[in-house]
């Protein structure tokens, strides 16, 4: 008991050094504070005062929303007297409340906009409304469109908004343009904009447009481009978010799996070596979806006069017709052994696995491996390695990946089946697929879904964490609506709507890039994905039958692939590789801990805090080198950025750069072993090729 007690006291006293606790405390005391003045100016009418103290507080409740629940709920352990002080902060902080939301919104309905702006408070006052009353200036977005009142755009920034965009189509006289403001021409610079904030995804959007609508009437024509484009960004930001927490929830997986299968890579092909061998042939993407049923039979008929690529899912489906796909995708890190329960996968022509993908896949299969990149931000260091990387995509779905491969591989026609991204008569998969005992039902009144029936090892996949709808005997989603294949709609989940805007933009940049491009969505049901012709399956056939295609001969062609390449050439880059992995972390953590002792002793001393700034530079750099590390944890380093970026003082600021330091050496001493491991199962196949040269 007393060693349990002195425990928990040790903790309770680290936690309230924490640099978050204290974080905490102060965000409290400061909301406190703005809460106060904020009552005051509005006694005195001081309008200017009001608006300054409530975008503060705005600022102030984005932050306090970032910490986490631990820290939060620490202060409920604490002695009475520490939490009647965080107690008397949260009522000071409350008692304005009332006061904040009527105040921002005063004007809203009293004034039309269109009169409002012409007075000189009347930009800031339609953004007291529009703006959320919590709302980060730094990191969040604003987008306007170019028929949004120049002197709005002009107020944020003023206001201190650092992300502002502005949709402009054909262009703004430069009178209009500021440096705080970025200006985008059309749908495609949307991707652009987002890919270039990586990870630092702003929280909240604000699309000003569906809030304040532009005071002057837009010719219809106009407004639909506009409006086109905001339901674009939409998808966009939804898509890149997805993404994001994708990266989030796999990343130390993935590294740790790709440490695991980079022996196995280094002596198998990779997804470079097809490109190599194919090109401009029809491709076949057969997916699971329950529309499969109505025509996998007619798939025989494209045996030898197309690529048949198939994502792992659909395997056991084909299977029991007798059918053979050319390639089997796997894209998901989790475990999908029960994709191939029973199944002999030596009559397969290749598994076209992803770098990080469960090394027993790998290690089961390695016969018919090929390798290629899921996730390019995120994986791509493995292909670095051995120069095998030829496109850094990232796509929601392993069918959207099949889409996306084809194209690079210059396939024409595309032909799509089984691609329903949808529901149908209580299914979401075809019955003869590994999931296909999966049933769906429709709450019509609620707009929720909820399964049944969840097969074993879908349950255990966990890939909800993601798209934040629990796995369990029966849970709950949100339904949307898509255009249906055949005419009005069809219901579907988010994850799913997603993966159509994803398809939808494949289609649009690869007919941009090809217009006689030939794209055929063969499903028979589900959802009208536009870019593609829907047309039925035996229609496509015929038409690859009448054109004359010569016959493909994925055995040959799968033959050629596997002995072009040079083992010899990729274990040599491996082991340089390995070296230089190990040295880098070993740096960082040795780097790191000298950083962490030199911020733990006397912080007064001049010559103390420039070894200290100079260490720190130099650990930086370090682990950029190792930035395939550093993703992993880019969540935990956003949150010690911001508390150094709100450290009021030195001592502050020390707490938080130790934070890092700690962070830094804890993770990058997790990866270590499978690094050290790596290098061992190199060795070991080294001496193996060398034993063999002897003999």
């Amino acid at each position: 008991m007393g060693a349990d007690h002195n425990s928990e006291s040790f903790e309770m006293t680290k936690l309230k050094s924490d640099a978050n606790v204290k974080n905490l405390e102060s965000i409290l005391k400061q909301m406190a504070q703005a809460s106060e003045q904020i009552l005051s100016s509005g006694i005195e009418g001081k309008e200017a005062e009001v608006r300054a103290q409530l975008d503060r507080m705005r600022q102030l409740k984005s932050d306090i929303e970032t910490v986490e629940e631990k820290y939060k709920t620490f202060f409920d352990t604490r002695p009475t007297a520490e939490k009647k002080k965080i107690a008397e902060l949260i009522a000071q902080i409350n008692k304005s409340e009332e006061f904040r939301t009527a105040w921002a919104s005063r004007y809203k309905d009293l004034v039309p906009t269109k009169v409002l702006i012409e007075l000189e408070e009347g930009p800031d006052a339609i953004i007291d409304w529009s703006l959320p009353l919590a709302w980060d200036w730094k990191h969040d977005l604003i987008v306007f469109s170019k028929h949004s009142d120049e002197r709005l755009i002009h107020s944020v920034v003023k206001r201190g908004q650092k992300r502002i965009l502005v949709f402009c189509a054909d262009g703004l006289e430069p009178k209009y343009k500021t440096d705080d403001v970025i200006y985008l021409l059309d749908e495609k610079s949307i991707e652009g904009y987002l890919g270039k904030l990586g990870p630092n995804l702003p929280r909240r959007v604000c699309t000003f447009d569906k809030i304040v609508k532009p005071a002057n009437e837009i010719e219809d024509s106009e407004l639909k481009v506009t409006e086109s484009f905001f339901e674009k960004f939409e998808k966009t930001f939804f898509r890149s978010i997805v993404n994001k927490q994708t990266i989030t929830y796999f990343a130390n997986r993935w590294i740790t799996q790709g440490l695991q299968n980079l022996t196995t890579i280094a002596v198998q092909p990779s997804f470079k070596n097809i490109t190599e061998h194919i090109n401009n042939i029809p491709a076949v993407i057969i997916s699971p979806g329950p529309s499969l049923d109505k025509n996998i039979k007619q798939l025989h008929q494209l045996k030898n006069k197309a690529l048949l690529i198939a994502p792992a899912q659909t395997l056991l489906a084909l299977d029991k017709e007798g059918i053979v796909p050319d390639i089997v995708i796997v894209a998901d890190p989790q475990n999908l052994m029960y994709l191939f329960e029973n199944y002999d996968a030596s009559k397969l022509g290749a598994l076209l696995i992803g770098v990080a993908c469960q090394p027993e896949l790998f290690k089961k299969y390695k016969e018919k491996v090929i390798s290629f990149n899921v996730n390019g931000p995120l994986d791509g260091w493995v292909s670095d390695i051995f120069g095998d990387v030829n496109y850094r995509g990232a796509c929601g779905s392993v069918s959207s990946m099949a889409f996306l491969l084809s194209s690079v591989l210059n396939c024409d026609p595309i032909i799509l089946v089984g691609q329903d991204l949808s529901f149908s008569n209580g299914k979401q998969y075809s019955k003869g697929s590994a999931d296909g005992g999966l049933d769906v039902s429709i709450d019509e009144e609620n707009k929720t879904f909820a399964c049944k029936n969840i097969p074993k090892g879908l349950r255990e996949m966990d890939i909800n964490n993601i798209t934040e709808e629990p796995i369990d005997d029966t849970p709950q989603g949100r339904i949307l609506t898509l255009p249906g294949y055949y005419g009005g709609e069809v219901y579907t989940k988010p994850d799913y709507a997603m993966f159509h805007a994803e398809f939808e933009r494949l289609a649009q940049i690869n007919l941009e890039a090809k217009s006689d491009l030939k794209l055929y969505n063969c499903t028979e049901g589900g959802a009208f994905i536009e870019g593609f012709e829907h047309i039925k399956l035996q229609e496509a056939i015929n038409t690859i039958n009448e054109h004359g295609y010569p016959d493909v001969n994925f055995d040959q062609i799968s033959q050629k692939i596997f002995n072009s390449i040079d083992k010899v050439d990729r274990l040599k880059k491996l082991g340089i590789a390995l070296t230089e992995i190990e040295s880098g972390i070993q740096k960082s953590i040795r780097i790191a801990k000298k950083c962490l002792k030199l911020a733990s002793t006397e912080r007064n001393a001049k010559d103390n805090l420039n070894e200290l700034s100079k260490n720190e530079k130099e650990l930086f750099v370090s682990v950029q080198a190792s930035n395939f590390i550093s993703m992993a944890m880019h969540n935990e380093i956003r949150k010690i950025m911001k508390l150094t970026d709100s450290a009021s003082t030195l001592e502050s600021n020390i707490d938080a750069s130790k934070l890092l330091y700690q962070l830094i050496i804890t993770e990058f001493d997790k990866i270590l072993p499978n690094v050290s491991q790596s290098i061992k199962d190199y060795n070991k196949v080294m001496a193996e090729r060398v034993m063999l040269d002897i003999a």
